[in-house]
């Protein structure tokens, strides 16, 4: 769920009572939350269930990301506890995990048998420095979506398998009328780096070099393709020149393929909220078909003076009976396993076997190093300034490998 550095807002919410009795039989206590707007528990008659049964009064703070951050950066720096409990999303690796603002959860996981971790997925992922900084509470692989009918409409039966064929479509869909702007990607870091990886680049080396640089490589090309889908071919409408996220522009109707994200579709085909609906479906990503993965995780802060408390409450926010609460109310697909299953068996989950498919096909990026907050602005940066005519594509491709050795040489100082 893409949500980057608006207007920023702070909603604290105390949702619950305090009831006596902590844990067993100790203290009642108060705990804070501090989560973007769709960590929110959206079930308080769940949470006020949790609280009756420990005694663990949880005041949530919902902001957005870059308040988040902030927020943890200052107080952490301070040796002071922001919030009790934290949850990790987006840019929060770079910002919040690799700074070591979080606390190691190995010996709580070891001593916690009803969490079942193993049936959590991705946890790796949170493991930064040898120790597991958070667990996993929803995952979502960065996919793409399309709206089935409008393709068949332009003359073709199925979706394209390649970036020059999804050019040729789009150009091909818009002669036609179909639609104007048959594209939804935004000028942002996320659609390069989707093009690319695949395309079969795997963008850094093991060495954290940006070899997407190299002469010829197939970023190189997706960047090219990007910027034409803007400059040239004008197959995305001007409005996502600013625009952090392409999702409202489809599901007001606009476009035929959109950068989307797993679980998109119950959003997508809600008639009540898309005008795509009923007609989207996933697409096995192009060529090499490789993506990356955006989940998201919730730990604690290493300067939490509840972390039992804390704890007691991220086993109970990653519960099956709590994941469940949060996929009927904002669609994201839980990180347990055996839900998934069960979800897909009620007929809950829409495009499960292609969210299956293209989990076969996962490159991570190298979200945990301290610089790649900073670096990825600087990318969303470039590409509108490529798509606006101030750079070509090659130079953008090479703004950005040199502020990427520039901030890894500062941060390893």
């Amino acid at each position: 769920m893409k949500v980057k550095y608006g207007v920023l807002l702070v909603t604290a919410l105390v949702i619950a009572l305090l009831v006596p009795g902590f844990g067993r039989g100790g203290a009642s206590q108060t705990i804070t939350f501090l989560t973007a707007p769709w960590g929110v528990p959206p079930d308080q008659a769940l949470l006020k269930a949790f609280t009756d049964r420990s005694g663990i009064t949880v005041q949530v703070i919902s902001a957005p990301s870059a308040e988040m951050y902030t927020k943890v950066q200052v107080a952490s720096a301070g040796r002071r506890s922001p919030a009790d409990v934290i949850f990790l999303t987006e840019e929060a690796p770079s910002f919040i995990v690799a700074p070591g603002y979080m606390e190691p959860l190995d010996a709580r996981i070891a001593r916690s048998a009803d969490l079942n971790a193993g049936d959590i997925e991705r946890m790796d992922f949170w493991s930064v420095g040898g120790n597991v900084q958070g667990i996993t509470t929803y995952v979502q692989l960065v996919m793409m979506d399309y709206n089935a009918k409008r393709l068949g409409a332009g003359g073709f039966a199925k979706p394209a398998g390649t970036w020059d064929e999804l050019r040729r479509q789009s150009v091909a869909l818009k002669q036609k009328g179909v639609d104007q702007y048959p594209i939804a990607f935004g000028a942002i870091d996320w659609s390069w780096f989707l093009m690319a990886l695949s395309a079969g680049d795997p963008m850094f080396d093991g060495g954290l070099n940006p070899v997407f640089s190299n002469a010829g490589s197939p970023a190189r090309k997706a960047m090219a393709t990007l910027i034409g889908f803007f400059a040239t071919d004008k197959v995305i409408t001007p409005d996502l020149l600013t625009k952090v996220t392409p999702h409202d522009v489809f599901m007001g109707g606009t476009a035929v393929y959109h950068q989307a994200w797993q679980g998109s579709l119950a959003v997508m085909n809600n008639a009540k909220i898309s005008k795509q609906a009923p007609d989207v479906q996933y697409l096995l990503m192009p060529e090499q078909h490789f993506t990356w993965s955006l989940d998201a995780a919730i730990g604690l802060s290493r300067f939490s003076a509840k972390k039992d408390a804390g704890w007691e409450f991220i086993k109970w926010y990653v519960s099956p009976e709590s994941q469940r609460a949060i996929y009927k109310a904002v669609g994201l697909v839980p990180s347990r396993k055996s839900l998934q299953q069960a979800l897909n068996s009620e007929g809950a989950i829409q495009g499960f076997e292609t969210m299956v498919e293209q989990a076969k096909y996962v490159h991570q990026l190298p979200r945990t190093v301290k610089w790649w907050g900073p670096w990825t602005q600087s990318v969303t940066e470039a590409i509108r300034k490529a798509a606006q005519g101030q750079l070509t594509p090659d130079a953008a491709v090479d703004a950005v490998a040199k502020r990427w050795n520039e901030l890894k040489a500062q941060y390893k100082q």
